[in-house]
């Protein structure tokens, strides 16, 4: 009998710990990302079905917003002007299900636009 209560609260427990959100730190700044990614060049971007959706906010209310969890963090090279490249990181954000869309490090020299963008899933836009 004290075996099969034993088991019964371990199970239980085991229910509940599965059930907690997994909490993952996040760097203040992206010196500390990971990111690759090697693009192909392209010469002009067009907005694709969907993208019109992925709107651009501050890293700061995305990443602290309970209603957003990051789902890819990309570093970007870019010839493209400053809105064509806020439209191909619209479409790339929109091909990985994210609908929010933020952009760190900023940098324009010697002819490129490179940047971090911070791609994150948004169930409420609630707040931002």
């Amino acid at each position: 009998m004290l075996n099969k209560k034993f088991f019964a609260i371990m199970i239980a427990a085991t229910f509940v710990a599965a059930c907690q959100p997994l909490v993952v730190a996040t760097s203040t700044s992206s010196a500390g990302l990971q990111t690759q990614a090697n693009t192909l060049t392209v010469h002009e971007a067009y907005p694709i079905k969907g993208s019109e959706k992925v709107t651009v906010h501050a890293y700061t209310y995305l990443r602290t917003s309970p209603y957003c969890s990051r789902t890819v963090a990309i570093s970007f090279r870019s010839l493209l002007s400053y809105p064509q490249t806020l439209v191909a990181l619209r479409n790339r954000a929109m091909i990985t299900g994210a609908n929010g869309l933020a952009i760190t490090d900023w940098n324009e020299q010697s002819g490129y636009t490179t940047l971090s963008a911070h791609f994150f899933d948004c169930h409420s836009k609630k707040g931002l």
